[in-house]
């Protein structure tokens, strides 16, 4: 993106030189300018469809993850204020799961409450 910046600058310069000296320079020379401020536009032109691709690209990327994530997720059930989930031994912590992803396995404080050994969230069965 600072590439295409770049270039534009470049060639907003070359605009300014072109009218500075349109009246003062040889046929030669402002052919030459008008050459070199057509490449940098050129330029700037691929550089810019080359971004956009990328963001399409990327755009696409981001919704395929999305969809995968939101279906890969298992919904655990809730028991004595933990998550459960199907077909796994184990309370797991609800806090980090909620906002991190991670499972992380209670262990039993008391017999009222349970600890979360990563976030350290004591959890009651209430």
């Amino acid at each position: 993106m600072i590439d295409v910046l770049a270039g534009i600058d470049r060639s907003i310069g070359l605009v300014k030189r072109l009218r500075e000296i349109s009246k003062k320079v040889s046929e030669a020379e402002f052919k030459n300018l008008l050459a070199d401020l057509s490449n940098e536009l050129a330029d700037a032109k691929l550089k810019i469809a080359s971004l956009k691709e990328q963001l399409v690209t990327q755009a696409e990327e981001i919704r395929e993850l999305k969809r995968t994530a939101s279906h890969a997720k298992p919904k655990p059930s809730v028991q004595w204020g933990c998550y459960k989930f199907e077909g796994e031994d184990g309370l797991y912590c609800t806090g980090c799961y909620d906002s991190k992803g991670l499972k992380s396995r209670t262990n039993r404080l008391n017999t009222k409450f349970r600890l979360c050994p990563v976030c350290k969230a004591q959890i009651g069965a209430g």
